[in-house]
């Protein structure tokens, strides 16, 4: 676990940091500590999936839509969502794919 972590930390953070465009450091580490975790806990879809980077971009999409949500950020995520040209109901938790 512990290479998986060093491998994809940094661009976890800092895609979640450029999403959010959150300052407190604790929160984007929180954040991009729950991001790994749930590529771990599917790391065998995640394993198989030929297209690595999409999987973990949605993955990502899906815990800061869910943190904006959570947050009340509506400004944000409508920001999000006009920038992305993304529908952000199509990112769902893994287990829901």
């Amino acid at each position: 676990m512990k290479d998986f972590i060093d491998h994809y930390y940094s661009s976890v953070f800092s895609a979640t940091s450029r999403l959010t465009q959150l300052s407190d450091r604790k929160e984007l580490e929180t954040l991009t500590e729950e991001v790994l975790a749930d590529l771990w806990l599917h790391r065998e879809a995640f394993d198989t999936e030929s297209r690595k980077g999409i999987f973990i971009y949605k993955t990502i999409l899906y815990h800061v839509f869910t943190y904006l949500k959570r947050k009340g950020d509506e400004e944000r995520i409508s920001f999000l969502h006009k920038t992305l040209l993304i529908n952000p109901e199509l990112y769902r938790r893994l287990e829901d794919n």
